[in-house]
């Protein structure tokens, strides 16, 4: 693998592999805001309830986690269908090897939907605060549990040399070391991107208002530059933790030529978000050139990211031998209906997020009850 991603391959397998990385980047921009979100969001609910802390962070959260939440699953289905045109048996035997557990999924994800709505619910904040504990932990344990079975179903796709064991021993948990490490990296790595949305929103809202900030608005950009930061600096002593912990196949492909210009975009980017929030810290203000500075670094963050997460999973998979099957798919046609619905898709939840962001309801005060 000496040629850069995705020149190495041939135009379909090429072409696949990019929409896979494409695609795979929209529903990991949403799917952080939901898993880093609902965190913030059961750890205030635990505190405060439904009332706010000085800050409109988990009111903004309440809004709009459940969309957030729709777009994930919507945005999770390209990935998906991709991934089973470049690598279809491993991905289907991960599958069914965790079968109940793969399954489980699905439940799971609408019962977080219906804890969303309740959190967002004015009522909650009279519940007792075993009740709004139980709500708040249980939409996050529950998003926790989704995210745990995506890097488990990986992990097990691209280890095949363990398919007959598990399947023999009939378990239905595969827990390599890398799992845990692999986990904590994608967690602590949805922060950043929820912070930036969030202050995107928080900017939005101060822009209707007044067009200068509130005390409410000034102590909520402080909040989200301050885990941006952190969890900036978290996430990478987890890639590089991780990097290590990797097996050597998979960290040789990872500084090769085929994915190195992207671990370099991808500290360019991390860079940028760096620069761009430590001014918004010092402030207390959200400033439409930082966050612009702030959205390219993360976007350039992501491009590599996603490139070299997808270059693990070729040095573990042998896909020469599916060149054919590619080849054949990209004549059965489809791409253009297929890109067409992408930017139609795209441009409604633009204009869903545009018509409900430009006007908000009045805040109403709560009372919520001390925690005993």
């Amino acid at each position: 693998m000496d040629t850069v991603f995705p020149f190495g391959f041939p135009g379909p397998t090429a072409f696949y592999l990019t929409l896979l990385v494409a695609v795979f980047m929209i529903h990991v921009l949403f799917m952080n805001y939901v898993l880093a979100g609902s965190a913030y969001l059961a750890a205030h609910t635990v505190l405060f309830g439904s009332a706010d802390d000085g800050t409109p962070l988990s009111r903004i959260l309440r809004d709009w986690l459940p969309f957030m939440l729709s777009a994930a699953i919507t945005a999770g289905i390209a990935p998906l269908l991709f991934l089973q045109i470049v690598y279809r048996e491993n991905f289907y035997t991960a599958n069914l090897l965790l079968f109940y557990r793969w399954m489980a999924i699905l439940p799971v994800l609408i019962a977080g939907f219906y804890l969303l709505y309740i959190l967002k619910s004015k009522r909650i904040g009279h519940w007792p605060f075993v009740a709004r504990a139980a709500v708040g932990v249980g939409a996050f344990a529950g998003f926790m549990f989704v995210a745990w079975s995506w890097v488990e179903n990986h992990l097990l796709s691209v280890h095949p040399d363990v398919w007959v064991e598990q399947y023999a021993s009939g378990v239905l948990v595969y827990r390599p070391f890398e799992l845990f490490p692999r986990l904590a990296l994608w967690v602590v790595g949805s922060f950043p991107t929820m912070a930036l949305m969030l202050a995107w929103q928080v900017w939005w809202e101060s822009r209707l208002d007044t067009g200068m900030p509130t005390a409410e608005q000034t102590r909520g950009a402080h909040r989200t530059a301050m885990i941006a930061l952190i969890a900036i600096v978290l996430t990478s002593i987890c890639a590089g933790a991780y990097s290590l912990l990797m097996p050597p196949a998979a960290r040789d492909v990872v500084f090769s030529m085929l994915t190195l210009p992207y671990v370099i975009l991808s500290v360019i980017g991390v860079t940028l978000e760096l620069i761009a929030w430590v001014p918004q810290l010092r402030a207390g203000r959200l400033k439409l050139v930082w966050l612009s500075v702030a959205t390219v670094g993360l976007m350039l963050h992501f491009c590599g990211m996603t490139v070299i997460n997808e270059s693990t999973r070729l040095a573990a998979i042998d896909i020469s031998t599916r060149y054919a099957e590619h080849a054949a798919s990209a004549k059965i046609g489809g791409r253009w209906a297929f890109g067409f619905f992408l930017l139609l898709n795209l441009g409604l939840m633009a204009y869903c997020i545009r018509l409900t962001s430009m006007r908000r309801p009045p805040e109403e005060t709560i009372e919520t009850p001390e925690k005993p």
